[in-house]
């Protein structure tokens, strides 16, 4: 027995789908390696998930995670930004960028799990809880997604700092995702300043 839950290895199925997805396009995520052995089982657990179900999931997990992420800023970061900076006028870039990396990696870390849980949840049919088969191994192929996940989450928001920092300096284009992070910042700025302006005017 591997000791996984009905709900966890239906997770780790719809992982496999999009995963195995992927290496059938001959393409590859990197931060995300597996052996042959872990391939094999991740094409088993796969199967079973149509490419409709399969599309639901990843629309459901997609709406979650930006309806927790929006949740993320309007309730942590902006309040946070308004005690930490309440002249926004005079924080320094860095600061800001510290705060916005720390917000995103608890976003990240707790909302990614999160949405994915729920999106498991009200997706999987119950045919495919029926279909999937746990053996030994899975939960560790289950801890290994889930560090994977986390290293890379811990990368991007590393990164997310100096890189904030140097695509506003530079006006730098970098793809779409660095021009979405980049914009962002920007309007996370504008919104934090706004705040602080309105917070000044309704104290005065």
């Amino acid at each position: 027995m591997s000791g996984m839950t009905s709900g966890a290895l239906a997770r780790l199925a719809f992982w496999a789908k999009g995963m195995t997805a992927i290496r059938d396009g001959h393409m590859e995520w990197p931060g995300f390696s597996y052996t042959e052995v872990e391939w094999v089982r991740m094409t088993t657990l796969a199967k079973p998930i149509g490419g409709g179900t399969y599309q639901l999931f990843t629309l459901v997990n997609a709406a979650i995670f930006i309806a927790i992420a929006a949740l993320g800023i309007f309730c942590v970061f902006l309040p946070l930004a308004a005690l930490l900076f309440p002249v926004p006028a005079e924080t320094s870039a860095l600061k800001f960028s510290l705060l916005l990396a720390a917000c995103a990696l608890l976003i990240i870390g707790i909302g990614l799990p999160i949405s994915l849980r729920l999106s498991t949840a009200l997706v999987a049919p119950k045919s495919l809880h029926a279909a999937l088969v746990a053996v030994p191994g899975d939960q560790a192929l289950a801890a290994k997604v889930s560090w994977q996940i986390n290293r890379i989450t811990l990368v991007l928001c590393g990164l997310l700092v100096p890189g904030i920092l140097l695509f506003i300096a530079y006006d730098i284009e970098a793809g779409p995702i660095i021009t979405a992070l980049k914009w962002l910042a920007i309007a996370l700025m504008a919104v934090s300043v706004a705040i602080g302006g309105w917070q000044r005017r309704k104290q005065s």
